[in-house]
C-alpha cells in the first residue's frame, strides 16, 4: 500500500549529514526534467534591498560638554566622556559605542550622590536615565550595526558548507547574554576584547548569511520541483516515466539531499533564536523581518514552506498511484 513508502520518505527526513546540497538539487532537477520532459520554471526570490545602514544609527540627542561634567568628576566619567567627544570616538564601532554608553552609565550607577554637589546629582540623574534608556531601546542596534552583523545577515554569501557549528552558536549565545546585562548595574563591567572576540567568530564563520544563502538556494529548487512533479498527476500509473520517478525519490532525494536539508534545518534551530535574542527589537523593517521572523513571505517561513510542500506533492503521487516497496527498484 502507498502508505509504506510514506513512511520511508518519513524516515529520510532524519537521515544524517552530508556535503552540501546545491549540486545534488540541480542533479535531482535534472533528473526530472528528463522523466518528466519538461524544464524546470523560472521561479525566483528577490529579498528586500540592504537599508542604508546611516538610517538607523540611534540618535543620541543628549549630548555632554566638557564643562558640564566637571560637577560629576568623583563618578570618574570625566575621561570616558572625553574620549567619546574627540574625533576617535565619534567615530568608534558600534559595538565600541555601546560599551562606552554602558561603561558610563555602570559609573554614574555606583557612583555616591553624596559626593556631588545639587548640580551634580541632578546631571548624574539625568545621564543615567538616559544611559538605560539607550540601552534598552538601541542595545540591539548597536550590534545590529557593527559591520559583523550588518554584512553578514542577509544570504548574498556562498552556500553554506554543512561545517561547525558549535562556535558560531557560542558566540551568538554570549552576545545575546552580553546585551541582556547591559542595564544590569550590578554586574561587572564589560570586556571589550570578548565582544569584539565573539563578533570576530561570526565574521569568519559568514554566519548566517550563508546559512540563508542555502535556505534560498533550497526553496527555489524545491518549489521548482514540487511543479514538475505537479505535472506527473496525467501520467498513467503504469507509463514508463512513473516506473523510474519513485527511484530518483529514494537515490537522489533520499539518500542525497534530504540528509543536507536535515543538516540546514537543524543550523537554522540553533543558529536563529540566539540571534534574535541579540537582535531584538530589530528595527521595523522588511529587510530584517525578511531574515529574522516567520511570516509568509519571509525566507523561513518560505523554506520550510517548500520542504513541506514538496513531501506533500510526492506522497500525492505515490498514494495515487498506489506504489508500494517492491516498484522501486534498488
Amino acid at each position: 500500500m502507498w502508505r509504506q513508502p510514506l513512511k520511508l520518505l518519513i524516515l529520510l527526513l532524519v537521515s544524517g549529514c552530508q556535503p552540501g546540497p546545491d549540486t545534488a538539487l540541480d542533479d535531482y532537477l535534472s533528473r526530472l526534467e528528463r522523466v518528466l520532459e519538461t524544464e524546470r520554471p523560472a521561479i525566483t526570490l528577490s529579498p528586500p534591498e540592504r537599508p542604508n545602514r546611516h538610517r538607523f544609527e540611534p540618535d543620541h540627542s543628549l549630548t555632554v560638554s566638557l564643562l558640564a561634567p566637571l560637577a560629576l568628576k568623583p563618578c570618574g566619567v570625566l575621561p570616558l566622556i572625553a574620549q567619546h567627544n574627540a574625533q576617535l570616538g565619534r567615530v568608534a564601532a558600534p559595538s565600541q559605542q555601546l560599551l562606552y554608553h554602558r561603561e558610563v552609565g555602570y559609573r554614574l550607577h555606583h557612583c555616591d550622590p553624596t559626593t556631588l554637589d545639587d548640580e551634580g546629582q541632578a546631571l548624574r540623574t539625568e545621564l543615567l536615565n538616559h544611559k538605560t534608556a539607550l540601552l534598552q531601546n538601541h542595545s540591539a542596534r548597536l550590534l545590529l550595526l557593527s559591520d559583523e552583523v550588518w554584512f553578514n545577515l542577509g544570504a548574498d554569501g556562498t552556500p553554506w558548507q554543512l561545517g561547525e557549528l558549535a562556535s558560531t552558536e557560542h558566540s551568538l549565545q554570549r552576545l545575546a547574554e552580553i546585551k541582556a546585562r547591559l542595564v544590569q548595574w550590578n554586574t561587572a563591567s564589560m570586556d571589550s576584547a570578548e565582544l569584539e572576540s565573539e563578533l570576530a567568530t561570526l565574521h569568519r564563520a559568514q554566519l548566517p548569511r550563508s546559512l540563508h544563502r542555502s535556505m534560498l538556494n533550497v526553496t527555489i529548487a524545491l518549489e521548482q520541483a514540487s511543479a514538475m512533479l505537479g505535472q506527473a498527476e496525467a501520467l498513467a500509473c503504469r507509463s514508463e516515466a512513473m516506473a523510474v520517478l519513485p527511484n530518483i525519490l529514494i537515490k537522489i532525494y533520499g539518500e542525497r539531499i534530504q540528509p543536507s536539508l536535515a543538516a540546514i534545518q537543524n543550523a537554522d534551530r540553533r543558529l536563529t533564536p540566539p540571534l534574535r535574542q541579540m537582535l531584538a527589537p530589530w528595527p521595523e523593517h522588511a529587510y530584517f523581518d525578511y531574515y529574522l521572523g516567520d511570516q509568509p513571505g519571509q525566507l523561513r517561513h518560505r523554506f520550510y514552506a517548500a520542504i513541506q510542500g514538496h513531501t506533500e506533492q510526492w506522497q500525492q503521487l505515490l498514494k495515487r498511484c498506489d506504489l508500494s516497496p517492491g516498484a522501486i527498484q534498488g
